[in-house]
């Protein structure tokens, strides 16, 4: 299992401005392109997959969104925690007709298959915890939003 190494300061974006999940693929897919972190099949990859299955949670008190593919796009692991401006219309992952108002989304790179498992539920585990989500959602600055993602608990139920 990845520990939280794999949290890219290089890749942690706050308010970012968007209206739909496909934009926030466009906007970082291409920035991991740029960076190494993933093949140019990437931001297809995570449309469809996001299509077909959406990842946002309803998580309590606020739901959130783990986007990820397919592992063979991946080059290096990775997660990209991103922070909106705005709340972000997403399909809920138990209920996909259902649209959940996220504001922050952590996306996923993992080269192994299935590798995601355990660390979804780390961070299902994290985001029930008000006061670590209100620390990201409080964060000035994308330094002070990866330290907040830095000190999640590496551990789940």
């Amino acid at each position: 299992m990845l520990g939280k190494e794999v949290i890219a300061r290089e890749l942690t974006v706050v308010d970012l401005e968007i209206a739909e999940p496909s934009q926030l693929f466009d906007i970082m897919g291409q920035k991991f392109i740029d960076l190494g972190y993933v093949t140019p099949e990437y931001i297809p990859s995570i449309k469809e997959r996001e299509a077909k299955y959406p990842t946002a949670l309803p998580t309590e008190p606020y739901p959130v969104a783990i986007p990820h593919t397919e592992a063979g796009v991946i080059l290096t692991p990775f997660i990209a925690p991103v922070r909106f401006t705005n709340l972000v219309p997403w399909g809920n992952m138990g209920d996909p007709d259902e649209k959940l108002d996220v504001k922050i989304a952590f996306m996923l790179g993992f080269n192994e298959p299935n590798a995601h498992i355990e660390l979804l539920q780390i961070l299902i585990y994290n985001f029930q915890k008000q006061d670590w989500v209100d620390r990201l959602l409080g964060a000035q600055t994308a330094d002070e939003f990866y330290e907040a993602c830095m000190e999640m608990e590496w551990t789940h139920d």
